[in-house]
């Protein structure tokens, strides 16, 4: 009688996590085994305590103790590669076959000298010196961990040491042959794996995104190009707002952007600068018919999808890889070039360009069609 496949997920204590427990479990019933990396100051917030889960401190996993947690795998799926999970798989047994789900930070430094500075150049000047009451702050000690814990996150040397154990990788369909390039000991093959479904994404809040307001960008970091975005939104907001998520990322820059805002665009620019539960988030961007993400680089994947779905105008870089890869799939985008090559408001979507952009995203991002994506990793092929 063949023996199940025993399958050990690598992941860190995420938002997104939860979300890739029930999809795998409900793909490949009972097969899996969650190893949960946590730093030292939290304890579990996202991903709950259950028989199929055990968590690590992040210290354990730079360990070869950690050789104990995975050398019963017969594939092991890493969510992210940092050090701690190179280690993990540098410790696994030889036969074992392992999956890499890129999540963008973790292989993006590789791709920088592929597609250039990541950053635009008003933006760069904007980070040139952080705002004064935003320095300091923790003391030497909160320096310490934040730059360790940055290191980690983004060093692309994890990559390189395990890319030639590397069975499968998952990363966006326009990025495999820059990553090939970046990475000459990659030989695994590529699979396209969402990180996120329709139904239980993109659903969620209102039905669809219309009205006057703007929302720029996905987070308080760099490459989402505030600067340089707000430059080309000048005088094109109307009667609407301007609405910059900053709750997430580096409170510093973030601090740095807003200021920069309000001496833009004064009350018509709203910053979210404090967490807010998801379903709020819905409902204060279901306002938002138009999104600028000015990003060179993929990033902010579920939001732009969601903005797709929900019927809004969404505005890309070309450069940005994820450009032609909703082109290749039929969606209708505007290019950033468009603002900085005209003047006077946005220009919306036409209602039949919205529709199909809502069912060309629905299929793709379909629960089923992730479901069987899953099933369908090259990785479980024994």
């Amino acid at each position: 009688m063949r023996q199940p496949v025993k399958i050990l997920h690598l992941a860190r204590d995420e938002k997104f996590v939860p979300l890739l427990q029930r999809l795998f479990e409900e793909a490949l019933p009972g097969a899996h085994h969650w190893l949960i990396a946590q730093s030292v100051r939290s304890g579990a917030s996202f991903v709950q305590p259950a028989p199929g889960v055990t968590f690590r401190k992040e210290w354990l996993f730079r360990t070869p103790w950690i050789a104990r947690d995975v050398r019963d795998a017969d594939v092991i799926v890493a969510h992210s590669m940092t050090t701690i999970f190179a280690n993990a798989i540098r410790h696994a047994p030889a036969a074992a076959r392992v999956a890499w789900i890129g999540w963008g930070y973790d292989y993006y430094p590789l791709l920088t000298p592929l597609l250039g500075d990541s950053i635009l150049p008003a933006t760069r000047a904007l980070c040139g010196t952080p705002p004064k009451d935003a320095r300091g702050g923790g003391g030497f000690a909160a320096w310490w961990r934040g730059a360790l814990r940055k290191r980690e996150r983004r060093s692309p040397m994890a990559l390189t040491t395990v890319a030639s154990r590397l069975h499968t990788f998952c990363v966006m369909p326009t990025e495999v042959e820059l990553l090939r390039q970046a990475l000459p000991a990659l030989r695994g093959t590529p699979h396209e794996l969402p990180l996120f479904t329709a139904e239980d994404v993109f659903e969620r809040g209102p039905a669809a995104m219309a009205g006057p307001d703007i929302l720029l960008g996905n987070s308080a970091t760099a490459s989402n190009n505030h600067a340089d975005a707000l430059e080309l939104l000048r005088g094109r907001i109307g009667d609407g707002h301007l609405i910059v998520p900053l709750s997430y990322g580096d409170s510093r820059y973030g601090a740095q952007v807003a200021a920069l805002g309000r001496q833009c665009f004064g009350d018509r620019f709203e910053p979210l600068q404090q967490w807010m539960p998801i379903d709020a988030y819905n409902e204060r961007i279901g306002s938002c018919g138009f999104v600028v993400m000015n990003h060179r680089r993929q990033q902010a994947v579920g939001n732009i999808g969601a903005a797709l779905y929900k019927g809004a105008t969404v505005y890309l870089r070309r450069e940005n890889p994820l450009y032609p890869f909703y082109c290749g799939l039929g969606i209708a985008l505007r290019p950033m070039e468009a603002l900085a090559q005209g003047s006077g408001p946005l220009q919306p979507l036409t209602a039949e360009e919205r529709a199909r952009n809502r069912a060309l995203i629905g299929a793709h991002y379909a629960r089923e069609r992730v479901l069987q994506a899953i099933r369908e990793l090259p990785a479980l092929q024994s």
